[in-house]
């Protein structure tokens, strides 16, 4: 398959490298099964930023420099420009696990009815150590329209989010363009629009928690930009997530929960359950 990965980036010349070699390093391309394209959308960074993926030196990555009003400006310009068969994005600094691509090559290769996709929840600290790791529970296409992940249900990591590019019509990227936090939920709740959302039983990606990330300088932001973007909740749907909280916080999910997808060692296949 081929891949085509979104970073948006600014000042980030000490951080660059390593999520543009987590790409050029995946098994799956070393082997020539899968291929990428990359393309930083860098914010005219003063730090060396397009310097430092220009020193890379590789023909799939490339980088364009111009102002722009943030992130999800950044990102909207690159996903106008997606092609290939599987799109995702990832801030500068983020990295993929090394087998990432071969997993997903693999289940949405043979399954065509899953749109887009998302792996364990992997929290890491600022030396890229692990410190936190579940799979996520079925994900609800009207909780994500609601906005009941990330603020009562655990959120939907990013990092860990791939979808087909078809898929990007689903998104109004003038409209992306406008956020400034939340703008990965944006996306969400465009895709459960008409797609529901899989999970695969692997790690994929991490989240990277350090200083100076936007969400810790405003405290609260996140969720009230984010109050702002999805459907009003119905009471039901409060109450039912609140108790889908309470009966999940301590429980795996079942081995044959809806739209999860985990490794037959038997068959030697991704298996989707039901």
């Amino acid at each position: 398959m081929d891949f085509f990965v979104v970073i948006p980036a600014f000042n980030a010349a000490d951080k660059i490298e390593r999520t543009l070699r987590s790409l050029i390093r995946q098994t799956s391309v070393l082997d020539g099964q899968d291929s990428f394209r990359c393309l930083v959308c860098d914010g005219a960074s003063t730090d060396g930023t397009p310097e430092a993926v220009a020193q890379i030196g590789d023909e799939r990555i490339t980088v364009q420099s111009e102002p722009d009003s943030g992130m999800y400006d950044a990102l909207a310009k690159g996903l106008r420009q997606a092609e290939g068969d599987v799109t995702c994005y990832l801030p500068a600094g983020e990295t993929l696990n090394p087998a990432a691509f071969s997993v997903l090559s693999e289940v949405f290769g043979r399954y065509a009815q899953i749109g887009w996709l998302t792996g364990r929840s992997v929290t890491c600290n600022e030396r890229k150590q692990v410190t936190d790791s579940f799979l996520p529970h079925p994900y609800r296409r009207n909780f994500i329209d609601c906005g009941m992940y990330g603020t009562r249900l655990p959120c939907i990591q990013q990092e860990s989010t791939f979808w087909r590019t078809e898929l990007n019509r689903e998104f109004d990227l003038d409209a992306l363009r406008a956020c400034t936090l939340a703008g990965d939920y944006f996306l969400w709740r465009s895709l459960a629009r008409t797609q529901d959302l899989y999970v695969v039983n692997t790690d994929l990606g991490a989240f990277t928690i350090e200083t100076g990330q936007l969400s810790q300088q405003q405290p609260g932001a996140y969720r009230r930009e984010m109050r702002q973007l999805r459907r009003p909740p119905r009471l039901s749907e409060r109450a039912a997530a609140l108790l889908l909280r309470l009966r999940t916080k301590h429980a795996r999910p079942r081995k044959n929960a809806p739209r999860q997808v985990s490794y037959d060692h038997a068959s030697k296949i991704w298996r989707l359950s039901r």
